[in-house]
């Protein structure tokens, strides 16, 4: 891993907002302990606007009321995303369970 606080981690340089927004409705398996998971579906892409040199989105994503899931960074995997670490907030919980939310923001890659 490197030192330089503007290179992107491993895993997470590959995802973006047209990515997220292409895998709408599938699930992702979070690593809860070391042999627990549990899936959240992801059910939402937000742009927000920025600059050319940002990209600034969200993504929501729904699962299981129960365990609520704190604040934290997660081990998530994903059928056609990989693995990756991604910092969840909870938003909520109602009927239809606990919500969750990622934001990124950062410098765009070139091209991107």
């Amino acid at each position: 891993m490197s030192e330089n606080p503007n290179e992107i981690p491993e895993g997470l340089e590959k995802l973006n907002s047209r990515v997220f927004s292409e895998n709408l409705h599938t699930k992702c398996k979070v690593q809860t302990g070391p042999s627990d998971t549990i899936e959240l579906e992801l059910i939402e892409v937000g742009e927000r606007p920025t600059s050319p040199k940002m990209e600034c989105f969200s993504v929501l994503f729904q699962g299981p009321a129960t365990p609520l899931l704190p604040q934290r960074i997660w081990k998530m995997e994903h059928p056609r995303l990989g693995a990756f670490d991604l910092f969840l907030t909870p938003l909520g919980v109602n009927e239809s369970g606990a919500t969750y939310e990622a934001v990124f923001h950062r410098h765009r890659k070139p091209n991107s």
